[in-house]
């Protein structure tokens, strides 16, 4: 507890501190324990007197030289400056509002209980103090609709958390929204915002295919939805996926953990190759392959860039692929090479008659082949690289 030895009448406190500031300066300049218990008590005394009128300067200055002790001093002087301003956590507005724009040590029971504070307080402090400020507010027991709007807006993903996690929250529409968005991208939103009341069936289909089975399965059965809206519903998310990691086509990484991702979701099929390669996702047009077809990536990379293009037609044909789609994911994977992207007519041509030719049965005799023994593709590859050099 901090022992104040210096009496302070109300009467000399009824205007401004100019009168104080020198002891203020003064104790400041005393380093020993002592002497920064002393100042700690002064401080918290002119923060929570209710007849100190402060000037903006005099209480800048003031929260300066508090921060200076919650930073600098020893655990009991801070300690007893906190447990001080803990005594004031039912302040009236004025002063609460003056601890509550301090440093979050002191702020942070105030932003939490006290309930003199004002929406219009709260959002105030959200907008212009440090995140942890925002943290405290988001675990006060109520939170009306326009501080919870007030913090989506800091776009912290630890105080969007603790807001839906927080039943006496009340959100918006609009904070909803906020965050079925940034829960697409983390998890740890999507269990909170799922079982919120306010979540609307249309707010939950748009996170719907986003989250893992288990939270997949609640929300349906909490709004039942038909098949065609799931199936629309999960073209728009992987497409909009694929979107999303568009700047890291080129990371295998990135693109075995979309893989992951999509075949979770029952949607790494043949339908999706032509729009991965529309938007440039060569990388995971192989790893679809090599899914699809259970060879090892590497194998499908000798195919698709060195080897002949019968290997990419028997790979596509055992897979049930039709003659039209063959022809565009023909024609759009030649992007993928590090050779020249473009496909002369001939190469077309050989690969259509090829095509023609081999029988979905046949190309699959010829996949099962490579999955025992690859020799055979590196001996073709190799052979067509030695032309290549040649020519």
């Amino acid at each position: 507890m901090i022992h104040n030895h210096i009496i302070i009448h109300e009467s000399e406190m009824d205007s401004s501190l100019h009168k104080e500031l020198p002891a203020l300066l003064a104790m400041a300049h005393d380093r020993s324990e002592e002497g920064r218990l002393l100042l700690a008590g002064k401080l918290s005394e002119v923060f929570i007197n209710p007849l100190a009128s402060l000037t903006h300067k005099e209480e800048t200055l003031v929260a300066k030289l508090i921060e200076d002790l919650i930073t600098h001093e020893n655990v009991s002087v801070r300690q007893a400056l906190i447990s001080e301003f803990a005594k004031a956590v039912q302040a009236p507005r004025e002063i609460a509002v003056r601890i509550a724009q301090g440093p979050i040590e002191i702020a942070r029971d105030i932003l939490m209980i006290n309930e003199n504070l004002s929406d219009d307080d709260l959002i105030m402090i959200t907008k212009t103090k440090p995140s942890d400020h925002a943290l405290a507010i988001a675990s006060r027991a109520s939170i009306s609709e326009a501080v919870a709007d007030a913090l989506m807006t800091t776009g912290s993903l630890q105080i969007m958390s603790l807001v839906a996690e927080n039943l006496g929250a009340h959100l918006s529409p609009h904070a909803v929204e906020v965050m079925v968005e940034a829960a697409r991208l983390s998890s740890v939103l999507q269990k909170p915002i799922l079982a919120r009341p306010e979540l609307t069936a249309d707010s939950a289909m748009r996170l719907f295919w986003w989250v893992e089975k288990d939270l997949r399965r609640a929300t349906m059965e909490r709004f039942g939805y038909g098949p065609g809206r799931l199936e629309a519903a999960l073209d728009q998310a992987v497409e909009e996926k694929l979107k999303a990691h568009i700047f890291e086509s080129g990371s295998d990484e990135a693109m075995l953990v979309l893989a992951d991702w999509l075949e979770e979701r029952d949607a790494l099929t043949t339908k999706l190759i032509p729009p991965m390669l529309r938007m440039g996702h060569y990388r995971l047009f192989n790893i679809t392959l090599s899914r699809l077809n259970r060879l090892d990536l590497s194998l499908i990379d000798v195919m698709t860039e060195k080897a002949e293009s019968r290997m990419l037609v028997a790979l596509c044909r055992a897979l049930a692929i039709d003659k039209g789609a063959f022809i565009s994911i023909f024609l759009m994977a030649r992007g993928g090479r590090p050779d020249e992207q473009v496909v002369h007519p001939r190469e077309l041509s050989v690969a259509v008659q090829t095509f023609d030719r081999l029988t979905p049965v046949m190309a699959e005799a010829m996949v099962q082949s490579w999955r025992v023994d690859p020799s055979d593709v590196y001996r073709i590859a190799d052979a067509a690289q030695a032309t290549v050099d040649q020519a």
